[in-house]
């Protein structure tokens, strides 16, 4: 397709404007996504699909071409190969050029940085490592800058600029989970870069993420010519540098510190950092910061714009005296609850529009900037922001926005989304994990492009269903109770790991179900299919997340952070980013240490709504981080040397043998023989992750442990549940269960087929059952009458679906739920985790935390029965025939493979992998699903 004219284009985007509008009206057919906005039938600016998370756009010196670095998992047109993507801006073609060093087997990734040199023939591109920092083995890079040479639109790998261990400031120690590189020594995971040009010379200043520093390197030699000293707390990293701007006559830069809440000005020809400049920082040091990420100059640098994705805002600092001068929206007006998340920006050449990608909006905010000037008196943080013009409607999650002459390039992260993972072509033993139906090689980004005069013409049109997209214009939804206020006052909340609908209730009779893809059906998870058939068949239901990441965020805060997006990714496609979710960072408490967590979004956590709002809460292992009893590991790092003592410790003993008697839980007198054919593993310590939950969890309940038994899991609550119904009966109220109860049942994760660990079907019967008994015990106490209970998978990542990869089973379980065993009620409607989580918030009175579950439809269906639901009564089959009890043998099939498998917490083994095993395990030598993208989206 050829470049627009002005008159064709503007035809074009009219229409595609009315194609938007009447896409987004309420006899239409919007595609639905799994955080539960919707995406219209036309999007503007022809969006091509490009690889998976597109996290920066560079443009050549001479124009003519766009370049997307594509940091993400993978997609499976790429072999899962992260890749850049070259938008010919002449002609429109998109062309795609996988790095041969950057598949998932290898030992580096992308992130962030990506820029051309001075005269064009060069490309530059961050290249991060923690597997292999120093790139000692063939074929690893380490740490450093990837330098292409770049002509007539192709990408060639020329050579690398290698970037050493970072030394730190002797009052710092590295995080456990870091310290490879020996004392004072930090792993640099090079970040947003900018091209300097000084005396002739061509440097790069890089922002190194994981060594809280950023470096000034010549370009031709490769050697540093400065260090900035970035550290904010004692721990490294704890400031996470993101990225850098320079000004033009190459004396000056800026770089944003991700978890500082400050932006830092550098002097580049002294090597010494000018000074800190806070922007919008917490009162208290442990809470959520504004996290600074992309920066932009304006043309006479005197104007530096942050983006503050924790604040939907920006900040507009004077360059002259470091000064914030105003703090701009990035939100609608109209918009009730924090959620745009700005991650990206881009300023027209003239100054006047500044464009900044609202990453959970699926919008672009126009802001009118051209009246901002420097000597302006400085912004208080309190000070009233500018709102923006208007917004552009986007694909899913948008990453990153720049501008070429007229044109508005747009990139987004997510695209169309995934849709069924249910082809059946692959041979079932592929060994490569690209011939498995995994998620995240399901997505794929896009690019779009605009004309930014018609834009402006037509923006109160785009802001419409820019908004309509967002569920911005939808009434508030309520419970069907006659008195229109909930009589219930207790929630249950369960989450589970990991399965697809098909997976577990694709064999129901009722339902959109497709039983060949079925792993796990009736005779391993009779309580699932019993409970869904007696309370209610949700068969249009999405998890948000796509891994355990970002699904345990998505079910406790119905919302991701940046950091949490941009990274998931990495960490999960060749372990290049530590599991720095669910309260833990670098395998370091944050909270513990007094610092802010890095992964925390603004509006926070469920539990911490029920605590804002005086409601009473307890958990029961999620967020709560177990320490296990172990032995020390060999050449473990000592204090000493700069790191904390690790996690776990010596107790009397690590594990109990079959047939010994377990440790006593909540209401026993008398210890239990250990019925299960391994050893079950002894809790040390459980450690709160956040800061209300210190006081407000049960010591004895265990995180994420395969080996340890959701019956023991089970056990532990019911004991607790039994002392809640004895304290009703005796009128004590302050005794009484809790309003909000958070329940973790992981089993159905499964260690596949590791020797010594449970069957992948006594797993998942484990798991079943330990539902099976809760609900049980719920229904026939006395709180059956104002209790709830709610059960979700965090993700839908290990299995095939034949509608969506993100359809996961659910349940809404009360007094109220509707049909029965005999007339099951089967909702088609659609709802995702945002949905389940606003739903709780319903339930219990609470207002939402954030655009998603602001805006997100309650799960009214579920509650519109007769209040005469019977009691629950579990089914114990796979006790009886003693299925949970069983253990993998050591020359099964895939025992070899999952014994290389790390199983330490949510996800840490390889899902691809994982996921062949258990489809072996369970259907033998039937053709294995793949992965094959539709575009359709969910229904």
């Amino acid at each position: 397709m050829r470049r627009w004219s002005k008159v064709a284009s503007h035809i074009l985007l009219t229409l595609l404007v009315l194609g938007l509008l009447a896409g987004a009206g309420s006899k239409s057919n919007p595609q639905h996504l799994p955080t539960s906005k919707t995406l219209s039938s036309a999007i503007p600016g022809s969006p091509q699909r490009t690889n998976n998370l597109p996290e920066t756009i560079a443009l050549s010196p001479d124009g003519h071409y766009a370049v997307l670095l594509n940091a993400g998992y993978g997609s499976v047109e790429s072999k899962i190969c992260q890749s850049i993507t070259i938008l010919d801006l002449e002609t429109d073609r998109v062309t795609d050029f996988p790095d041969a060093r950057l598949t998932d087997q290898d030992h580096q990734t992308y992130f962030l940085g990506l820029a051309f040199g001075a005269d064009g023939r060069h490309l530059y591109a961050s290249m991060s490592s923690i597997t292999d920092p120093t790139g000692k083995k063939p074929g690893n890079t380490g740490n450093g800058i990837a330098v292409y040479s770049f002509a007539e639109g192709r990408v060639t790998p020329e050579r690398f600029i290698k970037i050493g261990p970072q030394q730190v400031p002797s009052r710092s120690y590295i995080a456990r989970g870091l310290f490879k590189l020996g004392r004072g020594q930090a792993i640099p995971f090079p970040a947003g870069m900018a091209v300097v040009t000084r005396g002739g010379k061509e440097q790069i200043l890089v922002a190194n993420n994981l060594s809280d520093n950023a470096v000034l390197l010549d370009v031709a030699s490769g050697a540093e010519v400065a260090h900035f000293d970035l550290t904010t707390y004692k721990t490294v990293p704890s400031s996470f540098p993101y990225t850098v701007v320079a000004s033009r006559d190459g004396r000056r830069a800026w770089c944003s510190l991700w978890n500082g809440s400050q932006v830092a000005e550098l002097d580049l020809e002294k090597g010494t950092v000018v000074r800190r400049i806070p922007l919008l920082a917490p009162p208290v040091a442990i809470a959520a910061g504004s996290h600074p990420t992309a920066m932009a100059l304006s043309p006479d640098d005197k104007l530096l714009y942050v983006g503050l994705t924790n604040e939907d805002a920006v900040a507009v600092i004077s360059t002259e005296n470091g000064q914030p001068v105003r703090y701009l929206s990035t939100a609608p007006e109209d918009m009730r609850y924090w959620g745009a998340q700005p991650i990206n920006l881009a300023l027209s050449p003239n100054g006047n529009r500044l464009f900044v990608a609202d990453m959970s909006l699926n919008a672009v905010a126009v802001l009118d900037v051209s009246k901002i000037r420097a000597n302006e008196p400085s912004a208080a943080p309190s000070s009233v922001r500018q709102a923006p013009m208007g917004f552009v409607p986007t694909e899913w999650l948008p990453t990153a926005v720049a501008i070429r002459g007229d044109d508005l390039l747009i990139a987004t992260g997510k695209g169309l989304g995934t849709g069924p993972n249910a082809e059946r072509n692959a041979p079932v033993n592929a060994k490569r994990r690209h011939d498995f139906p995994y998620i995240p090689t399901l997505l794929r980004g896009s690019i779009a492009r605009l004309n930014i005069a018609q834009v402006e013409h037509e923006l109160p049109e785009l802001t419409q269903v820019a908004k309509e997209q967002a569920l911005l214009l939808t009434k508030p939804e309520s419970l069907p109770f006659p008195s229109g206020k909930s009589p219930l006052r207790h929630v249950i909340y369960i989450v589970k790991e990991n399965r697809t609908y098909d997976q577990i209730l694709g064999d129901l009779k009722v339902g959109d179900g497709d039983s060949s893809l079925t792993l796990y059906g009736e005779d391993i998870t009779p309580n699932e299919h019993k409970l869904a058939l007696q309370f209610g068949v949700l068969d249009n239901f999405y998890d948000s997340g796509e891994v355990s990441g970002d699904g345990h965020m998505w079910s406790t805060a119905a919302i991701t952070s940046d950091y949490d997006e941009l990274l998931w990714p990495i960490g999960y496609r060749g372990r290049e980013r530590l599991y720095d979710f669910e309260g833990t960072v670098g395998e370091e408490y944050p909270l513990e240490h007094g610092e802010p967590d890095v992964n925390d979004p603004q509006s926070g956590y469920l539990w911490g709504n029920v605590a804002r709002h005086g409601l009473t809460y307890r958990h029961y292992g999620e967020w709560v981080a177990t320490e296990w009893c172990e032995k020390p590991k060999k050449n473990q790092a000592s204090p000493k040397q700069g790191s904390p003592s690790p996690p776990g410790g010596e107790c009397e003993r690590s594990a109990v043998q079959p047939g010994e008697p377990l440790p006593l839980l909540t209401g026993q007198t008398q210890p239990v023989p250990n019925p299960f054919r391994w050893p079950v593993p002894v809790l040390r310590r459980n450690v709160a992750t956040k800061p209300e939950l210190r006081d407000h969890f049960d010591p004895r309940f265990a995180d994420f442990k395969e080996d340890y038994p959701d019956q023991l899991r089970a056990e532990e609550f019911l004991g607790e549940f039994a002392g809640f119904v004895k304290a009703r009966k005796e009128g004590k109220k302050d005794a009484e269960l809790p309003n909000y109860i958070l329940l973790r049942l992981p089993n159905d994760h499964t260690a596949g087929k590791h020797p010594g660990f449970p069957t992948p079907s006594a797993s998942v019967a484990d798991n079943d059952l330990a539902i099976g008994r809760v609900v049980d015990a719920v229904s026939h106490s006395t709180y059956w009458d104002d209790t709830a209970i709610f059960i979700v998978e965090d993700d839908a990542q290990d299995g095939a679906d034949h509608v969506d990869a993100h359809r996961s089973i659910a349940f809404v379980i009360s007094k109220y739920s509707p049909g029965s065993a005999a007339h099951p009620h089967v909702e088609h409607g659609f709802f995702t985790t945002v949905s389940l989580v606003r739903t709780m918030e319903a339930v219990l009175g609470l207002p939402p935390m954030n655009q998603n579950d602001g805006y997100a439809p309650v799960m009214a269906s579920m509650f519109a029965g007769s209040g005469n639901q019977a009691p629950y009564t579990a089914d114990y089959r796979n006790r009886d025939n003693r299925l949970i009890y069983t253990a993998n043998e050591k020359k099964s099939q895939g025992a070899a493979e999952s014994m290389k498998l790390d199983f330490s917490h949510a996800d840490a083994a390889d899902s691809g992998i994982l996921n062949a095993i258990l489809w072996r395990d369970r259907k033998g030598n039937v053709p294995m699903p793949i992965a094959k993208f539709s575009g359709a989206g969910v229904k």
